[in-house]
């Protein structure tokens, strides 16, 4: 080879895009719309079997990982419900499947969308003076009974998630089955509407449940929410200002291309 082919082909090799790595995607997809069904506001998943029977907001929540107040834009007023029924392999992890969702939204339903950012009042969740009163769980521990306000059900329904109930007139609960501080911060933004941010640093998973004074009502014997946090986790909840993303959705089809 020439000195001018050698330095056109080490120029033409320089002006090669990059390769991207490509957005994970479900292996198999469907996605109709139904009529009369109750809307679900969280998948089931069984294996690598994933069924969804909801709507636009919750399907935009979870795949991009955001409460339902911090998403607007050009979704139709008149959402419809529809089926999800999806595949892929058992081993995915919960972020993998966020971006199938997210790949599923644009393939299906023309999802167009922009992060904006700005500051909003809220609250850091962090370790208490007296530090953490619960331990991380083993990979090789055997689960804890559930608490009595969750008894009656399967316990590996309830394994690696996080949920937060009204067991009690003026009461709440929170239930965490292995889980981490960052899913605690998640259930805790839905409660109290507002923005919660993990700054406890300490990564693992944990076991707990404790009940609390839905509205700090004065009249219900158990503590307020941050009262709870500190006595039963030995966590602190307190009031913050930070930066908190949005969603803004620019376009969405509101029929799915064809499966």
């Amino acid at each position: 080879m020439t000195r001018s082919l050698a330095f056109a082909a080490f120029t033409v090799a320089l002006a090669a895009p990059p390769v991207r790595p490509q957005t994970p995607s479900f292996e198999v997809a469907s996605v109709k719309p139904v009529t009369g069904g109750d809307l679900e506001t969280r998948f089931k998943r069984s294996g690598g079997r994933v069924t969804w029977t909801t709507d636009f907001w919750y399907l935009i929540g979870y795949a991009y990982h955001l409460p339902l107040a911090r998403i607007s834009g050009a979704i139709p007023a008149e959402a419809s419900i529809y089926r999800v029924e999806a595949k892929t392999a058992p081993s995915v992890t919960d972020a993998q499947l966020r971006q199938m969702f997210q790949s599923l939204l644009r393939d299906r339903f023309q999802l167009s969308a922009h992060v904006t950012t700005r500051e909003e009042n809220g609250y850091a969740l962090s370790v208490g003076k007296k530090g953490l009163k619960i331990h991380a769980a083993q990979p090789d521990d055997p689960p804890p009974p559930l608490p009595e306000w969750s008894r009656g059900t399967a316990a590996a329904d309830f394994e690696s998630h996080i949920s937060a109930t009204l067991p009690g007139k003026g009461l709440g609960a929170i239930t965490g089955r292995r889980v981490s501080f960052s899913q605690l911060a998640e259930t805790l933004q839905i409660v109290l509407q507002a923005p919660v941010w993990d700054r406890t640093g300490i990564p693992g998973n944990y076991y707990f449940g404790f009940k609390y004074a839905a509205k700090d009502d004065p009249e219900v014997d158990a503590p307020t929410l941050a009262g709870a946090l500190q006595e039963y986790l030995g966590l602190k909840l307190e009031r913050q200002k930070g930066p908190v993303e949005f969603l803004v959705v620019d376009h969405i089809d509101r029929e799915a291309a064809e499966n």
